[in-house]
């Protein structure tokens, strides 16, 4: 082997060894060390104003390298990739914009590690814990007055024939064993006849907005100002909720407040028991309406299921999309 050949192979082995010694040989950050390390920057940023100061820089220089490793809790090391958080670094370092915006991804990002820290706990030997999550969640103003379910009229009807039709055969067996060809016929006509108004019930239900009966839990305007469900009050109610910082409320209230307004001005139908997503799927004159709804979905269920951390920005953006859907 050539003296340049074995060069060249001894420095291709330096630079794999100098990599291998910056990605394994560094120890992993524990969670608690990465989560202090967050709170302590955001302490840093939130301490001052302006654009970020060089001893700042280097703080974020030396705790958020590139590339870095975090254990989990059970001890697993995971590989964070701090490249848009220092690309927010170098945004702050010239407009005060950037120190804001840097504020709220530090917030977000220390939200996110409590949320992975302490799950929502789904085991039976801690279920009064999540029941009492449950409860509070479903305590709110949209789930009252929730009533149970009833069978529709037809249905009872159908019902009580059937058993009336039951009772008369056990009570004429000879007739019945006379009469055995029209009985299966009528056996055959109730069957059509329910296979029939199942059709119509599901077209009625889940059909085009046009095709749907009215559904008798839908208040009238009137009716929802008189119980305090009228969603120019709730509007309201979420303004003075962000004044205060409460994000995660007004967030909330927006949100039902915007529901409510769809319902009235015809975007779409208002259940209280409907999900979100199918709220969702019943925007169909518009798609870009449609888009808007499904980002403000997004935001709502992240913000109030404990996922992430609204702010201001976040009422604002809420406040954008709605402006979207009325132009749509």
């Amino acid at each position: 082997m050539s003296c340049s050949a074995l060069l060249r192979v001894c420095s291709l082995f330096l630079l794999l060894f100098v990599f291998y010694c910056d990605r394994s040989w560094g120890s992993a950050l524990s969670l608690d060390q990465y989560r202090s390390s967050i709170q302590n920057a955001l302490s840093r940023v939130e301490s001052e104003k302006g654009p970020l100061k060089p001893e700042e820089s280097a703080f974020f220089d030396e705790h958020f390298p590139p590339h870095l490793d975090v254990n989990t809790k059970s001890g697993e090391p995971v590989p964070v990739d701090n490249g848009p958080l220092l690309v927010l670094v170098k945004q702050a370092q010239e407009t005060d914009q950037g120190r804001e915006a840097l504020i709220v991804h530090l917030k977000a990002l220390g939200s996110q590690i409590s949320f992975a820290d302490k799950p929502i706990p789904l085991s039976e030997d801690r279920w009064s814990e999540s029941h009492a999550r449950l409860e509070n969640i479903f305590s709110a103003r949209e789930f009252q007055d929730f009533k149970d379910e009833k069978d529709p009229r037809w249905l009872v009807f159908l019902k009580e024939l059937l058993k009336k039709v039951m009772e008369w055969l056990e009570r004429n067996p000879d007739k019945a064993n006379v009469s055995g060809q029209w009985i299966e016929y009528v056996f055959y006509g109730v069957i059509l006849g329910g296979v029939l108004l199942l059709i119509v019930w599901i077209l009625r239900a889940f059909g085009p907005v046009g095709w749907r009966l009215r559904d008798h839990k839908i208040k009238s305007g009137l009716e929802r100002k008189a119980t305090g469900m009228d969603w120019q009050a709730l509007r309201e109610e979420s303004r003075s909720k962000g004044e205060e910082g409460a994000y995660r409320e007004a967030v909330r209230l927006f949100f039902i407040s915007v529901l409510m307004e769809g319902h009235e001005r015809g975007w779409w139908v208002y259940r209280r028991e409907a999900t979100n997503r199918e709220h969702l799927i019943g925007v169909e004159a518009s798609k870009a309406r449609r888009e808007a709804l499904g980002k403000m979905i997004q935001v709502y269920e992240n913000a109030w299921y404990g996922h992430e951390s609204p702010g201001k920005e976040t009422l604002l953006q809420c406040g954008e999309w709605l402006r979207l859907m009325e132009a749509g």
